[in-house]
């Protein structure tokens, strides 16, 4: 729902700023970082909100229409005068992993920005300790463990920003 991508992204803008701030990114970076948090899901609009809230798993061809919100999100920052190429390229690719499985271009490691890779952390943080249309939402505990140790999330992320992150919560 609209409410959801609005509380999401803000969610995800105040999370990327604190473990920004303590990386130690420069005001100018934490500026344009916080922008791309606030828009990294801009794209969603674009898509049926039957697919968005679906609550079964989505199907393959579901999964590829969900997958071009980053492309669409681009789309639209661009048609708002947002040419910044740190801010278009977190948007793009906040959903890369650093083992290659994520979207849109499975790219890997040194590949993925920095401003991506604290986006990724973020952005999934909040995912799973959101109430979803298919499942509630985890405890912050819990989504922690599950992005440190969890076999199918071992090695997505930058592990350096990770165990920042998870330091913030001490």
């Amino acid at each position: 729902s609209d409410h959801f991508v609005k509380s999401h992204s803000l969610h995800v803008a105040i999370y990327t700023l604190a473990l920004a701030n303590i990386l130690k990114f420069k005001d100018d970076d934490m500026q344009k970082i916080g922008i791309a948090a606030l828009l990294h899901d801009i794209g969603l609009k674009k898509l049926d909100e039957n697919i968005i809230n679906k609550k079964d798993l989505l199907t393959q061809n579901e999964t590829s229409i969900m997958q071009k919100h980053s492309q669409y999100g681009v789309e639209i920052a661009e048609q708002n005068k947002i040419h910044d190429p740190y801010i278009i390229n977190a948007i793009m690719h906040h959903h890369e992993r650093f083992d290659g499985s994520g979207y849109p271009n499975q790219l890997t490691t040194e590949e993925i920005s920095n401003f991506a890779s604290v986006l990724a952390i973020c952005d999934v943080f909040d995912a799973l300790t959101s109430n979803r249309p298919h499942r509630e939402g985890y405890s912050s505990f819990d989504a922690l463990k599950m992005m440190i140790r969890d076999t199918d999330m071992l090695n997505q992320f930058n592990q350096k920003y990770l165990h920042f992150f998870l330091k913030s919560f001490l």
